[in-house]
């Protein structure tokens, strides 16, 4: 055996050691990852994802790594009465959602908390971004909804996970083929201040070969 291949053996041997990565980091790497691949799916050539975005989750942020800069605008959140359902009935509403802006003021975030403890999420969590151009004077888009590019060319994308604490987490977005519905935007801008009213009645197809989730309800 050469030195190489002894050097190249531990190093698999300290990765498999590696601790895991949070549910947090984990999404926002399989955003980055999805973008990527289907950029290169548009070009015509495979590649190996991870997942989202979402996204990976989507947990879907400005920035192809997920962590893209936002504004410290002031803005007013909105009340949201959006709720998920499973597929066994059971329910989960969105209560709490804040609006952002990236640096540039092209995309807009709706995000409610991520609560995480180990390596998963306590509770399930919401983000819808878009192209605020695209969103400008209210539109309707019927899922599933993708775009020319990569996820961040969408004009719009609604993500949805549901982790429920366990390890087997669900993460579920509007870009899959298994999506339908409707997502109707009323308003949406980024200046003065950051605004998104829209109403979601849609099914989202999962990104890990799960079962659906629907999310229904509205931000005003």
């Amino acid at each position: 055996m050469t030195e190489e291949q002894i050097r190249a053996g531990y190093d698999r041997m300290d990765g498999a050691l590696a601790p895991p990565l949070d549910a947090a980091l984990r999404v926002e790497r399989r955003v980055a990852t999805r973008r990527r691949r289907r950029r290169t799916a548009v070009a015509g050539v495979a590649s190996l994802g991870v997942l989202a975005v979402g996204g990976s989750v989507a947990a879907l942020a400005s920035g192809d790594d997920g962590r893209g800069p936002t504004v410290a605008t002031e803005s007013t959140d909105p009340v949201s009465t959006l709720v998920m359902t499973r597929p066994d009935g059971s329910t989960y509403a969105f209560v709490d959602v804040t609006l952002r802006c990236d640096d540039t003021g092209t995309r807009i975030t709706a995000r409610s908390p991520r609560h995480i403890e180990g390596r998963f999420a306590t509770q399930p969590f919401v983000q819808i971004e878009g192209v605020v151009a695209d969103l400008r004077g209210g539109r309707s888009f019927d899922l599933p909804l993708d775009g020319p590019g990569g996820s961040d060319t969408f004009p719009l994308t609604v993500f949805v996970a549901d982790s429920e604490g366990t390890n087997r987490s669900n993460e579920a977005s509007s870009p899959e083929l298994s999506s339908a519905g409707t997502v109707r935007v009323v308003r949406a801008a980024c200046e003065p201040a950051p605004v998104l009213e829209l109403e979601v009645d849609a099914t989202l197809g999962s990104e890990v070969r799960q079962d659906t989730l629907d999310l229904a309800g509205a931000l005003r």
